[in-house]
């Protein structure tokens, strides 16, 4: 007959795998929204508005279904230069329109006219006006990341503490979860 060996007490572990998902998952949206919100504020606050004279939008496909990959702006800078350059970050508001390099559809989001706020000493530096208003005042983006890492965070915890309830039941120090079950003897 053979003796059960009981698991060190390493099945909490897996509580970590999504733990460690749900945190890089928030770090990576809050780096995001993080990055938009500064631009989009400096923008808004320190940057010339304008109206594009020309805009062209990127569609490609993609994992079954076309996406705005790029929006390429021609404007005026200061009255004097011309600029060509694409928006910084975009909004996939493609609306039906077919793959390709093409003026954007009525009624879009990047239709004409394309209100643009760019930086004054890089002109090349844009986004649109709606954009920018729409990431400024973002409130509920920056709580789903905090919320992602406070998730993650607390799972982390949560192992750790069946770990350490683990090792206990096992006769161990609650720092000892790593180790082996200690040794059976036989008579």
């Amino acid at each position: 007959m053979s003796e059960r060996v009981e698991s060190p007490g390493r099945g909490p572990t897996w509580i970590g795998v999504p733990a460690v998902v749900l945190v890089l998952l928030g770090v990576l949206v809050l780096v995001d929204v993080t990055t938009r919100q500064q631009l989009s504020r400096e923008l808004l606050d320190s940057g010339i508005e304008t109206v594009a004279d020309q805009v062209q939008v990127e569609v490609t496909g993609g994992a079954g279904r076309p996406a705005i990959s790029e929006v390429r702006v021609d404007f005026t800078a200061g009255g004097v230069d011309r600029i060509r350059t694409t928006l910084d970050d975009i909004v996939d508001d493609r609306q039906g329109m077919s793959e390709g390099v093409q003026p954007p559809a009525a009624g879009t989001r990047y239709a004409m006219p394309l209100h643009l706020v760019y930086r004054p000493s890089e002109p090349s530096t844009a986004l649109a006006a709606v954009d920018a208003r729409k990431w400024a005042e973002d409130k509920d983006t920056p709580k789903l990341g905090l919320g992602l890492v406070g998730s993650g965070l607390g799972l982390v915890l949560l192992a750790m503490l069946l770990l350490t309830v683990g090792a206990r039941r096992r006769g161990l120090s609650w720092w000892q979860w790593y180790t082996e079950t200690p040794a059976r003897h036989r008579k």
